[in-house]
């Protein structure tokens, strides 16, 4: 059986994203079966969370801005493009976090919310396998659906160079419109700039439905714990 264990710490402003760690596993959607487990328990952090007033994250969108050019000029990108800087710039989003861990030290799970008014606007969720490889993703949600998933994998690689893999999935009425995929190879200080300036390609949505139903997961918050539980932690031998 799988067990796992949720932390629940609510707070206000805005989030900055999660800071990557070094890693040797490439990004991809996780997924395969996975054995049913009893629901993660939550409970509420003891310490009084203070207001925060992070600035938007600058590097992330300049990074959304440079599409792919097979996207320019249709009207649904820049729609979501639109949403997309609504949602980085509005400063009063409520923040509350939670935490889970598989079973025998085999991954963990870090999940921020971004609320309004009671609805989830964005997301963010690190997974993290054991050995700490992994990957993050950004959510980013208009009326209760996904609109534009950012995925990044954890830096990879053997010194004295660093591997980044970037992927985008943009979604319209509940269906991928656009997928792209960039990456960027060099030293560890100069790959992030790498990466930036590194070229979105178009490449099939053949993962967009997982990363959807990720999303989907997440923006229950505490109640969606145990399904993200059953995608993540990997199902013990019999």
């Amino acid at each position: 059986m799988i067990f796992a264990g949720v932390l629940l710490a609510a707070g206000c402003g805005r989030g900055d994203r999660a800071p990557a760690s070094s890693s040797s596993r490439a990004a991809e959607v996780p997924g395969g079966e996975h054995s049913a487990s009893p629901p993660a328990a939550t409970t509420p952090a003891t310490a009084q969370p203070a207001p925060q007033t992070a600035a938007p994250d600058a590097a992330a969108d300049a990074e959304h801005q440079s599409a792919a050019p097979e996207a320019s000029g249709d009207p649904r990108i820049e729609e979501i493009r639109k949403k997309y800087a609504e949602i980085q710039a509005d400063k009063g989003l409520q923040t509350s976090e939670l935490r889970m861990e598989c079973s025998g030290g085999e991954g963990r799970a870090e999940v921020r919310l971004h609320q309004k008014n009671g609805a989830v606007s964005k997301a963010v969720l690190k997974d993290i396998a054991a050995g700490d490889a992994g990957s993050t993703y950004q959510f980013y949600y208009d009326g209760g659906r996904l609109i534009f998933a950012l995925n990044d994998a954890f830096p990879f690689g053997e010194p004295p160079k660093t591997l980044l893999v970037q992927r985008r999935y943009y979604y319209h009425q509940g269906s991928p419109i656009l997928c792209t995929r960039k990456s960027a190879e060099g030293p560890s200080d100069k790959v992030d700039s790498m990466l930036h300036q590194a070229p979105n390609e178009p490449v099939d949505c053949s993962f967009a439905p997982k990363v959807e139903r990720l999303a989907s997961m997440v923006a229950k918050g505490a109640a969606g714990m145990d399904e993200l539980k059953k995608q993540l932690c990997p199902r013990p031998p019999r």
